[in-house]
């Protein structure tokens, strides 16, 4: 009984690897919501698997975020023990623009279907919660009483400039980044003035 237990477990779990997969590889490959035809036969996994797996779309999009997660795991969590704040904020700059390029199809599809879905709603939410929570914990006190500053900052280095540059403007990730730090720059340019 423990084998056959297993099996089972171990066949389901590879089902779900299967489907989140083929959900994240139709999204990046530009659908912005695919059916579940189309998921289970990427998936190589019957319709009525995908629906057992997942009974709504809530759940489906709850491990797309724990998958994506994982994908940026390590770029986000970098350090940034840079000789002073301006070092440590040009890595951190860098790394997120690298997040929102590998993150790109799944934040625009998110972003298309957050006001239909209380997972990637809140998903939204708590990522620019923590966006903003990390550029704050780098800048140094007194700049944090400058609320143009910080909201300009925030702008700048939010995905919706990324997706506004590298969608709408069709600049490549290379020249958007160098638009991005260019913006930054300005805006710390003031500072003095």
């Amino acid at each position: 009984i423990n084998a056959t237990t297993d099996g089972r477990k171990l066949r389901s779990e590879d089902s779900k690897r299967r489907i989140v997969s083929a959900m994240l590889e139709l999204v990046r490959e530009g659908r912005m919501a695919p059916t579940a035809e189309e998921v289970a036969k990427r998936a190589e996994v019957g319709l009525r698997t995908v629906f057992r797996r997942f009974k709504d779309m809530e759940s489906l999009y709850a491990e797309m975020s724990v998958a994506i997660n994982q994908k940026v795991e390590s770029v986000i969590g970098g350090s940034t023990d840079g000789n002073n704040w301006q070092d440590n904020l040009s890595k951190m700059v860098d790394r997120r623009l690298q997040v929102y390029e590998i993150i790109m199809p799944y934040r625009v599809a998110a972003e298309a279907l957050k006001f239909q879905s209380t997972i990637l709603l809140n998903r939204h939410m708590d990522i620019v919660r923590d966006e903003r929570q990390r550029l704050r914990t780098l800048l140094p006190k007194e700049l944090l009483n400058d609320r143009a500053m910080i909201e300009g900052l925030e702008a700048a280095l939010s995905f919706d400039m990324w997706n506004q540059l590298r969608n709408d403007q069709r600049l490549g990730a290379e020249e958007a980044g160098a638009v991005v730090s260019r913006i930054v720059e300005s805006l710390l340019n003031t500072l003095g003035s």
